[in-house]
């Protein structure tokens, strides 16, 4: 397969039933040097990755469990992958879609921006 063309692309996006968290680090190489490959600063590639969960009492796995976990496994991959935006995948509860925009958006850019020294 040939590598992947960066020149004009702007983001990228991937998602967690394909590429689990702990794949991100290898693909963002890839990424990475292909963005490098092309004259682009790799940081300047906006990183999108869908997601897919269950909210539950306890945590059980990637996005399965309270909100609390939600928060704290998505903020590590925005500062530690740069994942910039996350998808709601396969989503078909409007609780989960609820609870997501409510408790857990604003929580993970709190953390983030408190992490990169920005106002959130």
């Amino acid at each position: 397969m040939p590598p992947p063309r960066l020149d004009r692309c702007h983001w990228t996006s991937t998602g967690s039933p394909y590429l689990p968290p702990e794949h991100l680090a290898a693909a963002n190489a890839i990424i990475d040097e292909a963005a490098s490959d092309a004259g682009r600063a790799p940081q300047a590639v906006r990183r999108a990755y869908n997601i897919a969960g269950e909210f539950t009492a306890e945590g059980g796995g990637f996005l399965q469990g309270p909100p609390k976990a939600w928060v704290e496994q998505l903020a590590e991959l925005a500062l530690t992958q740069g994942i910039s935006t996350f998808i709601l995948y396969r989503i078909e509860s409007t609780d989960v879609i609820r609870r997501f925009a409510a408790e857990t958006v604003p929580a993970v850019r709190e953390i983030v921006a408190a992490e990169r020294g920005r106002p959130s």
